[in-house]
């Protein structure tokens, strides 16, 4: 009974992190509408009350202007000063943010951007068998920092140190490890096939 209650709490509180960017964003979203629509509606007020598949012509207007926005913040994101701006946030006030690191290389990996410090795919032996980890980094030639996901919510889990000589590695991806522990290990026979 211990252990339902502990799966239905870990899955509540994973459908909760996945959740939680995706309702900051609209949020976002929404602000950001509101402060383009009260810059723009002057300017439309002029035009004609018109609906274009049920949406008036300042919304189509605000829409359009937060995906210029949008666009012309990635290009200027790509520039060398707009990345090293980024680096320095990450590293003086986001560092203290728990979890944000490695959340952060997670998400680009699932949404498919490309990233400089990959999260290597690793097996680690613990009381109960080999589970899944992400190599953090490397301490010395014989010790690691790995990090050890919970199941179902891989966002939480153990920093552990462990020897160089208990690391697994098996060629998969983060995508592909992180789904693995989202479904309870479901997928782990055609995954790990001859990689044990």
């Amino acid at each position: 009974m211990k252990s339902i209650l502990k799966i239905i709490k870990a899955t509540f509180l994973g459908g909760i992190v996945f959740l939680a960017p995706l309702i900051l964003l609209l949020i976002l979203l929404e602000k950001g509408f509101g402060i383009i629509q009260k810059i723009t509606n002057p300017i439309v007020s002029h035009f004609p009350k018109v609906k274009v598949l049920g949406l008036a012509i300042e919304e189509i207007v605000a829409i359009l202007i937060i995906v210029i926005i949008c666009f012309a913040a990635g290009l200027v994101a790509k520039t060398t000063y707009a990345q090293k701006l980024i680096h320095r946030l990450e590293n003086g006030i986001l560092s203290f943010v728990p979890g944000y690191s490695f959340m952060k290389k997670m998400n680009e990996n699932i949404m498919g951007f490309e990233s400089n410090e990959d999260l290597k795919v690793i097996l680690v032996p613990t009381d109960a068998g080999l589970q899944f980890a992400f190599l953090i980094e490397q301490i010395d030639e014989n010790n690691s920092v790995v990090f050890i996901p919970d199941a179902p919510n891989p966002w939480s889990g153990s920093v552990v140190f462990v020897e160089k000589k208990d690391i697994k590695e098996v060629e998969i991806s983060q995508k592909q490890a992180l789904a693995c522990i989202r479904k309870l290990g479901y997928g782990s026979k055609e995954l790990l096939k001859n990689k044990l």
